[in-house]
């Protein structure tokens, strides 16, 4: 059958003319991604029968974006074998296509589906159930929105990746971005790195890079008059950071971060220019079982200024290992409060216990409340927010600190089933954050300091008692 398909605009047209096998495309809000997307993989799949996935981060997700307004509306009933709105699947006939596409692809497709076995498939699928994207031999996928999936890099490395092997299949990483700590920034830069070692970008046979806004959707009569419109509006309500996400599609803060104030060149020190002398010095700990063992040493000066020297990060530690190490990195400093997780009362009680050295290891459990997460987050949120007289936050982190840092930058809150940032944190990136976070609330509750004991030292200067 013959059949004369749309014009995709121009930035469309030239992804789907590039013949990369791996497409990366950083395109914002109203760019035309969704349907760029499902004609091409429509048009794939005239050309080459198989099985296709278009997956977004939720089942929800999926149907909302793909199945009513676009797959129904852009597939012809006259190509269409079978459609199942529960499983969220399209069957094609089993014909002989000849599509009128050299504009679009770069050449015209005529391909005979009538002696198949099986038909051609498009499927709208979840990662959030990754199991249910097994199993299945793949001649092309799409990862939307890939910066949002919850365990995006195993989704493509270990499911998609290897179902397209069979049939060298094709792959498209569409998103928005969501800051830089994530499997699609890696994708992008990947895709950039590669397309750079060519003199035609589009002539790579491996990867293709596009970034595309509102702006070049020509189908959107009054995208300048929108464009300027919805930034006034985030500008007044103090999210210009979301409006450059979301429409300018570029690589900034998150608006999901936790502590989206933590700025790496604000907040990251030298560990030589933290202070030693007249400081007090905390410990904050969290109790891995299967997550691991975390803390942050803190020295705190007379201005109440937090300096994070150290930290511990370390997975399967038996409390014997984490007396071994907490030993270390202690030496024969006196900390004034050391604040543990109360979910870990055995390793508390264990560590009570142990003598380091001489000394035992006094662990006070953190205090939890109804609001202890919300509440802790808005104190450290305070420590991080930069001061108009000095120029500067109450919270430093040494740069040799890398893994608090990398979760400062990666600990976000929960997104809906719509994409919507709520105000739950997600239970991961979180480990380190906790430890601070009860350190906090401590001294937020005026407790105690645990007091100095007499000290004595041998011949050769080593701490007795």
């Amino acid at each position: 059958m013959a059949h004369q398909l749309p014009y995709p605009h121009p930035k469309q047209r030239q992804f789907m003319l590039s013949q990369a096998r791996f497409k990366a495309l950083v395109w914002g809000r109203r760019s035309g991604k969704s349907l760029g997307i499902a004609l091409y993989t429509m048009l794939k799949a005239l050309e080459t029968p198989g099985n296709y996935y278009i997956i977004a981060p939720t089942y929800t997700q999926a149907k909302s974006i793909y199945w009513k307004d676009i797959i129904k509306v852009l597939i012809p009933d006259a190509i269409i074998q079978k459609t199942d709105e529960g499983e969220l699947y399209v069957e094609f006939q089993k014909v002989h296509y000849q599509l009128q596409t050299k504009e679009i692809l770069g050449y015209d497709i005529d391909s005979d589906h009538s002696k198949l076995d099986v038909p051609s498939t498009i499927y709208l699928k979840g990662a959030n159930n990754p199991d249910s994207l097994r199993g299945v031999k793949l001649a092309g996928a799409v990862l939307d929105e890939f910066a949002f999936f919850q365990y995006a890099n195993d989704t493509w490395r270990k499911i998609i990746r290897p179902a397209l092997v069979d049939m060298q299949g094709w792959a498209i990483f569409s998103s928005t971005p969501d800051g830089v700590h994530n499997s699609f920034f890696d994708i992008v830069e990947t895709a950039k790195s590669v397309m750079s070692e060519t003199a035609d970008p589009m002539t790579n046979p491996k990867w293709f890079y596009s970034h595309s806004t509102m702006l070049e959707n020509t189908s959107i009569g009054h995208r300048v008059e929108e464009w300027n419109d919805t930034k006034a509006e985030y500008i007044r309500d103090g999210k210009i950071d979301e409006w450059v996400q979301e429409w300018e599609a570029k690589f900034t803060t998150p608006s999901s971060l936790v502590y989206n104030e933590f700025d790496d060149t604000v907040h990251v020190v030298n560990p030589n220019l933290i202070p030693r002398n007249n400081v007090t010095f905390a410990i904050g700990m969290d109790f891995g079982l299967k997550d691991p063992f975390a803390a942050v040493f803190v020295a705190i000066d007379k201005d109440d200024n937090w300096y994070i020297y150290d930290e511990i990060y370390l997975p399967d530690l038996p409390v014997d290992k984490i007396a071994s190490v907490l030993h270390t990195k202690m030496s024969d400093q006196y900390f004034t409060r050391i604040i543990g997780d109360s979910a870990g009362a055995t390793e508390i009680a264990s560590l009570k216990s142990k003598a380091l050295g001489d000394e035992r290891v006094w662990v006070t459990p953190a205090k939890k409340g109804k609001d202890s997460i919300r509440g802790g987050i808005r104190q450290v949120k305070t420590k991080l927010y930069v001061r108009e007289h000095t120029g500067k936050p109450k919270l430093f982190v040494g740069r040799n600190c890398k893994a608090t840092i990398k979760e400062f930058q990666s600990y976000k809150r929960l997104r809906d089933a719509w994409g919507e940032v709520s105000e739950t944190p997600e239970d991961k990136n979180n480990h380190l954050m906790d430890a601070l976070r009860y350190l906090v609330l401590d001294q937020m509750s005026g407790a105690k300091p645990i007091p100095k004991s007499k000290k004595t030292y041998g011949s050769t200067g080593r701490l007795l008692s």
